[in-house]
């Protein structure tokens, strides 16, 4: 993992690459994109009686608004990178985009109900930088009923994904971080927050997407994928979470 990985999006190329080429029709990322779309958009029309508010930490180029554009009252993306929300903005992102400081007070919302998205962050962000984005979901999801938190985890480390890590590359040329579910939990879990569902989308990794031997199991990967047993060996995961009730007083 690139130590400076927060800093590299500020470059509008990076951000053109990123969108250009890892979104690319067809490729691995764009594929777990479409399948994370068609399932958060059948969730939440499930979960919420009134369109929720949207709230998308590190919102980038807009994807994870644009999966719920018609289903939520309104969104708001909030990023580090002015590049990113210029992207964001091109893409025509119905949103109001916000740029925020790597430090110092995160912004608030008392409109209920809401969803908070955190796509494509945690696993290859610093400690810091995820405890930030936990205490922003916190300060928009105060309670239990306030609403839903969708947390991604692209690189799980019970998956696939780790044994090409250990014997050999099959998936890229260069390895970037993993994330455990125990990781995960225990993120969630220091910001007053609890797992309600997990939703996997691949178990396979790029490689198999990329080469011709390999593609006739990607529809096979879809299927089953989605099984709900499948999650914690996912290779790519969405976390659904809320907000811890309180104790009861003895």
């Amino acid at each position: 993992m690139q130590a400076d990985y927060t800093r590299v999006f500020q470059d509008p190329e990076a951000v053109a690459k990123y969108h250009d080429q890892t979104y690319a029709s067809g490729t691995f990322s764009s594929v777990v994109s479409q399948r994370q779309r068609q399932w958060l958009r059948g969730f939440v029309a499930e979960s919420f009686e009134t369109p929720p508010v949207q709230h998308d930490f590190a919102c980038g180029t807009g994807r994870a608004i644009r999966m719920l554009e018609g289903l939520v009252s309104r969104a708001h993306g909030y990023d580090t990178s002015e590049a990113m929300l210029a992207k964001a903005t091109e893409l025509d992102t119905v949103a109001r985009l916000h740029l925020v400081g790597t430090t110092g007070p995160l912004p608030s919302d008392t409109d209920r109900p809401a969803i908070v998205t955190i796509f494509r962050l945690l696993l290859n962000a610093s400690d810091e930088v995820r405890d930030r984005a936990l205490e922003f979901a916190a300060g928009m999801l105060p309670d239990a009923d306030a609403g839903l938190l969708v947390c991604e985890n692209h690189g799980n480390r019970g998956s696939l994904r780790h044994l090409t890590s250990v014997f050999g590359a099959l998936d890229t040329e260069r390895w970037f971080a993993e994330l455990g579910d125990a990781d995960v939990v225990e993120l969630f879990n220091r910001h007053g927050f609890e797992i309600v569902a997990r939703q996997g989308f691949t178990l396979l990794t790029q490689g198999f997407y990329r080469r011709a031997p390999l593609k006739w199991l990607v529809p096979v990967d879809d299927i089953v994928a989605r099984r709900r047993w499948s999650a914690k060996v996912a290779t790519n995961v969405l976390y659904v979470a809320r907000r811890k009730a309180p104790s009861p007083a003895r």
